[in-house]
C-alpha cells in the first residue's frame, strides 16, 4: 500500500518540513476563504476554522516524523499554529482581538491534530488527504447546521466609593475627558480595544442623550431610558459604526456588526458604610457559532472597560474639588 506510507525524513528536515506544511496549509485555506467570501469574517468566525484547520496544521507538522515522541505531537504543532496566526496578524488579515480570542483554541487543536496524526492509520495518505479537507466541506455545511445564534449578555461590575451620592452623580452623569494618567494597563486595551474617552449630555430626564466618545473615533450615542437623579441613570445604546474607521476596530468584531453589539448600559448608586456602593452593568449581544467560547472573552472585555470606568469615577468622586 504505496498510499500509506510516510517517508522518513532525517533530522532538522523533518522539523523543517513539519513547519512548511503546517504553515502552508493554515495560511492557504486562510487566503482561500478570505478570497472566495465577500464577508471573510464569515470565514474567520466559522467553527470550522477554531477547530478543524488547526487540528490540521498539527497533524501535517508531525507526520515527517517517523516515530514521532509524545513531546513532539503535543507541543511542535504550536509552531506552525501560532507562525501561521502571526502572519495573519502581521498583513492585516486578521486583527488583534481574533488573534487573542483564537490562538488559546487554535493551539489545543493543534496539539489534539499533533497526537491523532501520530498515529499509523491517520498518517496515511488517504486519511491526511480526508481531515485536510474536512474545513472545506464542514463550512458550507455548518452554516445550515449550525447558523450563529444570538445571545444577550449582561456582566456587572461594583466599586466601593468614599463619597455622596450627590458628588458620584456628578461623575456620572456627564464623564470630562479620561487623561490618559488616569487609565490603568488592562485587557481591553492590551488587545487594541479603544479606550472610552469622555461622555457628555444633552438634556436631563428620560429622553435626554449622552455622546460617549472612545478612541480611534468611536462614537456612541446613548438614549437615557432611566433617570433617577443620585440613584439609577441607565441608557440605551447605539454605537455609530459608520463613523469609526476602518482601521480602529478588527472588522471581524466590529460594534454593531454581524457579531457583536453593545445594546445598554445602567449606573446603580446605592448607599454603603462610608459612601457609597457604585454598580455599573451593561448589555452586549453576541452572535457566533461558539457562544460558549467567545462568550467569556466578550464578557472578560466589557468588564475590562466597565472596571477602568469605575475606577476613573472613583478616584474622581474622592478627591475634593
Amino acid at each position: 500500500m504505496e498510499n500509506e506510507a510516510v517517508p522518513k525524513v532525517p533530522g532538522a528536515r523533518a522539523w523543517l518540513t513539519g513547519l512548511l506544511a503546517g504553515v502552508a496549509y493554515g495560511l492557504g485555506v486562510r487566503l482561500f476563504f478570505g478570497l472566495d467570501s465577500e464577508d471573510s469574517g464569515f470565514w474567520v468566525m466559522t467553527f470550522s476554522f477554531v477547530f478543524l484547520v488547526p487540528f490540521g496544521i498539527g497533524m501535517l507538522s508531525v507526520r515527517p516524523f517517523a516515530r514521532p515522541t509524545w513531546v513532539r505531537r503535543l507541543v511542535w504543532p504550536w509552531a506552525p499554529a501560532t507562525l501561521s496566526v502571526a502572519i495573519a496578524w502581521m498583513t492585516g488579515a486578521e486583527g488583534a482581538i481574533c488573534v487573542v480570542i483564537g490562538l488559546p483554541v487554535i493551539l489545543v487543536m493543534a496539539s489534539l491534530g499533533g497526537l491523532i496524526g501520530g498515529f499509523g492509520l491517520s498518517r496515511s495518505t488517504t486519511g491526511a488527504t480526508a481531515v485536510l479537507l474536512l474545513p472545506l466541506a464542514g463550512i458550507p455545511i455548518e452554516g445550515l447546521l449550525l447558523p450563529p445564534t444570538a445571545r444577550d449578555r449582561d456582566v456587572r461590575s461594583v466599586i466601593d466609593v468614599r463619597a455622596t451620592p450627590e458628588r458620584v452623580w456628578q461623575e456620572i452623569e456627564s464623564v470630562r475627558t479620561i487623561e490618559r494618567h488616569e487609565r490603568r494597563p488592562a485587557l481591553y486595551t492590551a488587545i487594541g480595544f479603544p479606550p472610552p474617552l469622555s461622555a457628555t449630555l444633552t438634556g436631563e430626564g428620560v429622553g435626554a442623550i449622552r455622546h460617549a466618545r472612545f478612541g480611534g473615533g468611536v462614537l456612541f450615542i446613548e438614549t437615557i431610558t432611566e433617570w433617577e437623579t443620585n440613584h439609577v441613570l441607565a441608557f440605551a445604546i447605539d454605537a455609530q459604526t459608520d463613523s469609526i474607521p476602518p482601521a480602529t476596530l478588527d472588522p471581524h468584531v466590529t460594534i454593531g456588526g454581524p457579531f457583536f453589539d453593545v445594546l445598554s448600559g445602567r449606573y446603580e448608586i446605592e448607599p454603603s458604610a462610608g459612601g457609597v456602593r457604585l454598580v455599573l452593568t451593561s448589555r452586549h449581544r453576541l452572535a457566533t457559532r461558539y457562544n460558549f467560547y467567545s462568550g467569556i472573552w466578550t464578557d472578560a472585555i466589557m468588564s475590562s472597560i466597565q472596571r477602568n470606568i469605575l475606577r476613573v469615577v472613583k478616584a474622581r468622586a474622592e478627591t475634593t474639588t
